[in-house]
């Protein structure tokens, strides 16, 4: 049987035996759909009867296996520590594999993944658009040390593209070479992961590891969370010759260095972890390091954060199955930093960035939600590095 599936199976047991329903408490889905069958314990109670042949895969079933954020909030509160977000990303591969139909909204974007390399049905040329200013940045293979890894919607979203450019101003202004894949970027493959379609994950993981194997590099740099946990936890043995590193772990390193430092800024700021970056790779202190290197600023920490700070509602297909639960676990978020007295809200993923904007939106609130290089590259004192 494979392993997934097996842990899959002793999650779902474990935690019909305990019956405690403590991850209830601060599940982001149960908290806007408030129905059993979708928290973290009416799931695994799910898994384990659809396992055993008591109930069969219908509509119902995928509703439930794809209302899920894996965001593993539920396991900070988890009396047993299972990790119910693993157990739920295989009952989703253990569904498709059973031949149970993807959610019409997940077929669509498997066939972008198929048809063009990406969730956005965008086509291969259009990932070097956000770098039409930067000049000779190509990787070439024996000679490109770091590779800046752009990810998906950051080199295909028009409104995250600032996020990738001032990535690049950060490097130059620390004398830093990188190289780019541009147009022959592809896939981390994690959006298919997440809804389960291993195979299509597969395939993926395997060109993109090929390609980014090809450029000689030593070390891979992305701003994308989700890109980063692909890499680290999904390659098998990626990281044992690669560095993998966030951008806020190579921005940390060159800021201790010596080769950037920031101007005064008087502002008040928030910061929100992403599910992936935070609780999935542990990565809390260095982002708020950075921000707190910014001289002048204040950060103001939300009512939960780190290890408990809530999910923005973006993650694991959700917001493509169901973009007004996503929409409303979103405002909620909003509404938390807004109650710090900040008016920007920092984070470093995509994908909170595109959600978090719209809840704002949704709301007509003026908070402003800001992407941490783009924060960094509005404070840096260029007289340095």
């Amino acid at each position: 049987m494979d392993t997934e599936i097996e842990e899959m199976l002793k999650i779902a047991e474990a935690c019909v035996g305990c019956r405690c329903g403590c991850c209830k408490d601060e599940c982001p889905m149960y908290s806007e759909i408030i129905e059993e069958s979708i928290s973290p314990k009416g799931r695994n109670v799910l898994i384990r009867a659809v396992a055993k042949g008591v109930v069969e895969p219908d509509e119902r079933v995928m509703r439930i296996a794809y209302s899920c954020l894996l965001c593993r909030r539920d396991e900070i509160t988890c009396t047993a520590k299972l990790k119910n977000a693993a157990a739920t990303e295989a009952f989703r591969k253990y569904l498709i594999d059973k031949k149970m139909p993807l959610l019409p909204m997940h077929q669509q974007l498997v066939k972008s993944l198929e048809n063009y390399g990406n969730p956005w049905q965008e086509p291969k040329s259009a990932r070097k658009r956000w770098a039409r200013e930067l000049k000779d940045r190509r990787a070439v293979p024996g000679k490109t040390e770091t590779l800046f890894y752009v990810g998906c919607t950051s080199a295909l979203d028009r409104s995250l593209q600032d996020g990738p450019i001032a990535l690049a101003r950060l490097f130059d202004a620390a004398g830093e070479k990188f190289g780019l894949l541009l147009e022959d970027e592809v896939c981390c493959g994690s959006t298919a992961k997440r809804i389960g379609h291993s195979k299509l994950f597969d395939s993926m993981r395997k060109e993109n590891e090929k390609r980014i194997r090809a450029t000689g590099a030593r070390r891979v740099v992305t701003a994308c969370s989700g890109c980063l946990k692909t890499m680290r936890q999904d390659y098998p043995g990626m990281s044992d010759d690669i560095e993998l590193l966030h951008s806020s772990e190579y921005l940390s390193k060159l800021v201790r260095s010596g080769k950037l430092a920031f101007r005064r800024m008087p502002l008040r700021v928030t910061y929100h972890d992403p599910c992936h970056l935070g609780r999935h790779a542990g990565i809390y202190d260095v982002p708020r390091e950075l921000i707190k290197a910014v001289p002048g600023v204040e950060l103001v920490e939300m009512r939960s954060s780190r290890e408990k700070a809530r999910c923005c509602g973006g993650g694991a297909g959700v917001k493509t199955a169901y973009p007004e639960i996503a929409l409303k676990a979103s405002v909620r978020r909003v509404k938390e930093a807004e109650a710090t007295g900040a008016r920007t809200l920092i984070t470093t993923c995509p994908f909170c960035m595109q959600t978090l904007r719209e809840g704002a939106r949704s709301i007509g609130s003026d908070l402003k939600v800001i992407e941490l290089s783009v924060f960094l590259d509005s404070a840096l004192d260029r007289k340095v590095g």
